[in-house]
């Protein structure tokens, strides 16, 4: 086990020093264009973690971002301290950690409501379009009222309603629609 209180230290290295592990279990082609989005919003603010001899241990997007942005150097933390077996189980370990925890709706809604009030591009969050709405729209509590029970129903039990082609009754079982000689565009039930 490593010393909790060693101090991290962060180096700069050409691109051309980083050689991304090739067995990488991570499929991330898709993402580079986000993370160039972010790369562009927020600088490199995350450093790739490699060996000495430039392979990555943590960090193939973020380099395969810095590439495609033509970046000559990026952010390193020299990992040389470790096992082979530590390098492989933290490569593991580290991408599978984000799904670890969840998040509070609650405190996200806050926060994403407040960047979007600052005009901030929520796309640069990393959370998708789809998950932004469920977390900002607010519910129209007018629309999720349930009206109140009219003193005079205009439908009761027993009473057939023509909708087009279709007969509708009120009843739900199937021997009280027969009785009533149901039916939908000709068929009978």
């Amino acid at each position: 086990m490593l010393a909790l209180a060693s101090k991290l230290v962060i180096e700069y290295w050409p691109i051309e020093r980083l050689k991304p592990y090739e067995r990488n279990p991570r499929k991330n082609d898709k993402a580079v264009i986000r993370i160039r989005e972010s790369i562009r919003e927020y600088g490199f603010a995350v450093p790739l973690l490699a060996k000495s001899d430039g392979e990555v241990i943590d960090g193939h997007l973020r380099l395969k971002g810095a590439i495609a942005e033509k970046m000559n150097e990026v952010p390193v933390v020299p990992c040389d301290g470790w096992t082979d077996a530590q390098v492989k189980a933290f490569r593991l370990m580290v991408n599978r950690s984000v799904g670890w925890a969840e998040w509070d709706l609650d405190a996200l809604a806050l926060e994403l409501g407040e960047l979007k009030a600052l005009d901030f591009d929520l796309s640069l969050t990393g959370i998708d379009a789809r998950e932004i709405d469920a977390s900002t729209l607010t519910a129209n509590a007018a629309e999720d009222d349930v009206p109140p029970l009219p003193e005079i129903p205009a439908s009761r039990a027993g009473d057939l309603w023509l909708c087009g082609p279709h007969v509708c009754s009120a009843a739900m079982q199937r021997t009280r629609m027969q009785s009533h000689d149901c039916s939908t565009a000709g068929s009978r039930f």
